[in-house]
């Protein structure tokens, strides 16, 4: 989640933790931008049309849900979903690090986004960095957006060599398969839960990346029939949610999803 401080408050409180979208790296509108708007413009429902199919279906039977610990990322982390995320599923493989230690730990861009219109517009960042490289802006500070799957994954690499599986791209139907399994799996989504309906696109040192203000990572725990159980980072709490926007607004953040292996 990220909470952007420009002309619409800090990021948790400019419209509702946001998360990236694409760029070269993740390919397809589904890449994961910055956070921060205010709930109030949350996202309207997504059509129809946006909702997923087979096989990135959800579950329709069964049930399964795991134990984590809830946390929060705030106050201390406003842009800080995906370390939380990540604390949380650390947490579960028995390696628990809080997420202060990997916000200071993972790879960062800390340059400023530079604005075509006005200063602190979200929708109007021409130029700033790639969070398929590192984490963008500040995690602890008014300007920041997120990190993707790939670095998430070498800092998880670095507390738990090895066991890191970067399930990004493949059918949602794996990510099921995994909770079965009994291991809970970071996902990318927004704050709202459903397919975001704004998109900027800004220059990077590796080409042009696509983003959303409402980017955001949770835990996913567990499912029911038609639902979806997550830690939310950014309300601190479990959460039953509805399963077919989310995996809609998933598929739109570039089906991005990291877990650990058994050890």
């Amino acid at each position: 989640m990220h909470a952007w401080s420009g002309s619409g408050g800090t990021r948790a409180a400019l419209t509702a933790p946001p998360h990236r979208a694409p760029l070269a790296g993740i390919g397809g509108p589904a890449a994961a931008p910055p956070r921060a708007q205010s709930r109030s413009a949350a996202p309207p429902p997504a059509p129809a049309s946006a909702l997923p199919s087979a096989p990135d279906d959800f579950p329709r039977s069964g049930t399964a849900l795991i134990d984590v610990p809830t946390q929060s990322q705030l106050p201390a982390l406003p842009n800080g979903c995906e370390v939380t995320s990540l604390s949380m599923l650390l947490a579960y493989a028995q390696r628990p690090v809080d997420k202060l230690v990997l916000a200071r730990t993972q790879d960062t861009d800390r340059g400023q986004p530079v604005f075509a219109g006005a200063q602190g517009d979200f929708y109007g960042i021409s130029r700033w960095g790639n969070p398929n490289d590192s984490f963008v802006g500040r995690v602890d500070g008014r300007y920041g957006y997120g990190i993707y799957h790939r670095p998430l994954a070498r800092l998880l690499d670095r507390q738990l060599p090895g066991r890191s599986v970067d399930l990004t791209g493949r059918p949602f139907s794996d990510v099921l398969a995994r909770l079965r399994q009994g291991t809970p799996v970071v996902l990318w989504t927004t704050t709202t839960f459903r397919p975001p309906s704004r998109w900027v696109t800004w220059a990077t040192p590796d080409g042009p990346f696509r983003a959303t203000q409402v980017e955001h990572a949770v835990l996913l725990v567990g499912y029911a029939p038609g639902r979806l159980v997550i830690n939310n980072p950014l309300s601190g709490r479990r959460e039953s949610i509805q399963a077919a926007p989310f995996v809609a607004s998933w598929q739109q953040m570039g089906r991005q999803a990291l877990t650990v292996s058994r050890g």
